[in-house]
Order: C-alpha cells, then sequence, then structure tokens
C-alpha cells in the first residue's frame, strides 16, 4: 500500500481563493442553534407560512429558473478559477433557464458588462447588495424555495444559518427579487435535500440537530415515535405532498482528522474526511455530495446514482478507497435498495491537493454526484457534470469518461463542464453553487 510519503505531489494550477477558506469561520455554536431554535418556536403565530409547501424538484422538469449567489470574490482577479466555472456554466445552461443572480456591489459593473457581451441580459435579473454583506458561493445551502397551492413562492429558511453572512444575503435576496420569506424552526441545508417527483431525501444529520434543537416539544406526545415525529415536522415547513426518507448509514463513521507523515525530510500534516464532525451517520456532510437523482426508468422505478469510492480506486489504480470508509457508501446504496429505489453505482474518487508553503495535504472528493439535472422527458434528459482532469490530476480523466458513460447508458445528454477543483477541495461542486427556482416545460416565460 503506498504511503503518503510515497504519493506524488498534488499543487493546484490555478490560483487560491482566500475567502473559501475562511467561510468555515462563520459558525454559530450548538448552543446557540437550539436558542434560535426556541426563539423562533414562540414566533411562529406570528409568521406567514405557506399552507401546502412544495418544494422544487432536483431533476424533474425544465430548468426554468435557477438562482446564483456570486459574491466579489469569485469575479475579482485575472484568471480567477470560479469565474472560469461560472461564466461555462452560464453559458451551457438551456437558452430558456431564467438566472436570479445576487451580487456584490463592487463587482456589478463587470457583472453587467459580461452579460451584455453575452447577450443573456434579457433573461438575467441582477440583485445588488454592499460588500459588507459575507455571502458565500454556496447558493443551495442557507434557503428552500418552496411552492403554495396558490403557486405563490416562498424563501424558507432554518432557525439558523452556520455561515451568518449567507442569511443575510438570503435576506436581500427576497427584497431584491420580490418573494416571500419565513423562518421555521427546523434545521436543514440544502445540500442535504434532494426532491424526487413523489419523494424528498434528507440526510440524518441535519434531522439529528432538529431533535436536539426541538426535543422538548416534539416528546410532549408520549405516543409519537420518533421517527413520525420527525417527519411531520420537516413535512409540514418544507413538502406536505411528498414522501420523506431519512439517508443514513449504520457504519460508524470517523471525524474529521489531522495527522503528521514525513515528505522529504520534513514534518507535513494531512486532512481526512473533512466537514464530518462527531456522531455523523453520513459519509460526507451532504447527501449531494454522492447521491444524484435520475428519473423513473420505463419499469417506473426512481433511479438514484450513489457514489463508490471502491470503484473509482479500482479504476484509477490506487488506494484511496481505504481512506473513505467505503462500506457507509455500500450500506446507503443497500438502503436505497430496499426503499425500491434503482441504485446505480458510480466513481466516486478520493483526491487530494497539497500545499507546499504550508506543508498541507488535504483530501478531498472529486465528486461527480454533485451535478445538475433536467428530465423533460423520456427522450430529453440533460445532465451537466463537473469535471476534473486538469493539472496534476490527469487520471481523474478516466473517471470524467466514465461518469460521462453512465449517465449516456442511461439515455442522458452529457454536458461537461469546467474545472471544479477550486470548488470541490472545499467540498463543493456545481449542484452547491446553483438554487433551482422553477421548474416547468422548457417553454418561454417571458
Amino acid at each position: 500500500m503506498q504511503q503518503p510519503d510515497q504519493m506524488p505531489a498534488k499543487v493546484r494550477h490555478y490560483p487560491i481563493i482566500n475567502e473559501l477558506e475562511w467561510e468555515g469561520e462563520q459558525v454559530l455554536s450548538d448552543i446557540a442553534m437550539q436558542r434560535r431554535c426556541i426563539a423562533l418556536s414562540l414566533m411562529q403565530e406570528y409568521t406567514a407560512l405557506p399552507s401546502q409547501p412544495s418544494l422544487v424538484p432536483t431533476a424533474d422538469g425544465a430548468l426554468e429558473a435557477i438562482v446564483f449567489t456570486i459574491p466579489a470574490y469569485a469575479v475579482r482577479g485575472e484568471n480567477n478559477p470560479l469565474w472560469k466555472v461560472y461564466k461555462d456554466l452560464i453559458l451551457k445552461l438551456p437558452e430558456y433557464t431564467h438566472l436570479y443572480i445576487l451580487t456584490h456591489q463592487s463587482v456589478e459593473g463587470m457583472l453587467k458588462q459580461w452579460l451584455e457581451q453575452q447577450n443573456l441580459q434579457p433573461r438575467v435579473q441582477l440583485g445588488v447588495v454592499s460588500d459588507a454583506i459575507e455571502m458565500t458561493v454556496w447558493a443551495e445551502d442557507d434557503f428552500e424555495l418552496v411552492y403554495d397551492q396558490d403557486g405563490s413562492l416562498y424563501l424558507l429558511q432554518p432557525h439558523s444559518s452556520r455561515r451568518s453572512g449567507d442569511e443575510l444575503a438570503s435576506y436581500y435576496a427576497c427584497e431584491r427579487f420580490g418573494w416571500n420569506r419565513a423562518k421555521v424552526p427546523v434545521y436543514f441545508e440544502g445540500g442535504n435535500l434532494l426532491v424526487g417527483d413523489d419523494f424528498f431525501f434528507l440526510g440524518a444529520n441535519y434531522a439529528v440537530d432538529t431533535f436536539y434543537d426541538f426535543a422538548k416539544l416534539l416528546v410532549q406526545d408520549k405516543d409519537l415515535h420518533l421517527k413520525k415525529a420527525m417527519t411531520q415536522v420537516y413535512q409540514q415547513y418544507l413538502d406536505k405532498g411528498r414522501i420523506l426518507y431519512f439517508i443514513s448509514t449504520n457504519i460508524q463513521l470517523p471525524v474529521e482528522q489531522v495527522r503528521s507523515f514525513n515528505r522529504n525530510g520534513e514534518e507535513w500534516k494531512e486532512v481526512l474526511h473533512l466537514k464530518n464532525g462527531a456522531g455523523t451517520v453520513q459519509p460526507i456532510f451532504h447527501i449531494d455530495m454522492f447521491i444524484t437523482l435520475a428519473g423513473r426508468n420505463e419499469d417506473g422505478k426512481y433511479q438514484v446514482l450513489v457514489g463508490d469510492p471502491k470503484m473509482a480506486s479500482e479504476l484509477l489504480g490506487d488506494n484511496h478507497a481505504i481512506w473513505t470508509i467505503p462500506e457507509a457508501f455500500d450500506d446507503i446504496a443497500a438502503l436505497l435498495t430496499r426503499l425500491r429505489f434503482e441504485v446505480i453505482r458510480n466513481p466516486l474518487p478520493l483526491t487530494y491537493v497539497d500545499d507546499e508553503q504550508e506543508k498541507v495535504r488535504k483530501w478531498y472528493f472529486a465528486t461527480y454526484n454533485n451535478a445538475l439535472v433536467e428530465i423533460k422527458g423520456e427522450a430529453d434528459k440533460t445532465v451537466w457534470l463537473p469535471t476534473y482532469g486538469y493539472g496534476c490530476w490527469q487520471e481523474l480523466k478516466h473517471t470524467d469518461e466514465e461518469n460521462k458513460t453512465i449517465w449516456q447508458h442511461l439515455g442522458f445528454k452529457v454536458v461537461m463542464l469546467e474545472d471544479f477543483h477550486p470548488f470541490a477541495e472545499y467540498s463543493g461542486a456545481v449542484h452547491c453553487i446553483k438554487k433551482y427556482m422553477r421548474r416547468g416545460d422548457g417553454q418561454p416565460t417571458g
């Protein structure tokens, strides 16, 4: 087995964006989360909420409208790798997709100029906020967009956000775009939710958080079982019409770990199991990093892709899967099979990046499951896949192509996107940097 000091150096072929590193510092304590949950619970009777909330599907229907939060740090600077990705993605989206973009005031002119050059302004609504608002690129996480039975749109936020800047950015998104906004006393992040046609998945980590936040209220009814209670709470606020499945593994998982190794006579540190907290029941902190919805097959079974680190290691000829607890991914695949989903496994490589100045090696998933999916009909299906076979990661061209082939076998047109390493090393990809706002038949909406 290849040891850390024997592995080749993998250094960035792109400039690092320091703000992505700093985002992790915007974290509320568990006690603060619980206090806010109680406060929001007291205020619920004063809050206008949808009576029949319905989530926007993750895969089913045309991509009629998408939301992006593009902070200044994602645009500024020569050869900005994040801006390169955004431009590539936006230009590859369907011509009928309307774009809602929230951005910082300092880059408004640059963004408008580029949109004009690409003739995109007719289908873009631009919202601008002060640079003092510390919003991030992770548009997926801070809120859910739901529709009520009368067609009205609500932006729902959990009682708290672990990144306070994103929470404030969502407030301004509602003001700029004319949406209803409401806080609810449950915890969720968009990356831990996937929405099918008649069901939705929720990563169990956040159901556990909500139980601790909300425990005293939940246990008042002694006859109410925990799963039933948690299901009712999330359906009440997020989606009353869909079945809820919690996604979890029974395999005990490690927390984020930092350990030392010697490389070329120098002491280095390597970070494993990035963002895994104590007691986690998910092998990656968000389920959209390793699960992708792919619509129903000819037999009517809903298809779900589940990432497989072992498959990736076998394809690449490395031993990296041993650091991922691959059994946990197998366990979740088996759970979804028991729930009568059609499960397809796809390569999910674990890779690393070396910072030779700081002498730190960081391991992360080059995720293909974190993709965009559009299903307009059995013969009209598209997936937008991030790619990783660049710079020191040329070997990942094999997993780029293998994942493309898997989707093609499922009848999808595959659109290969730009180099997503700059996002993936911070535990995200294309599904994380957008928010689906509206699905439909793809016809112009005016």
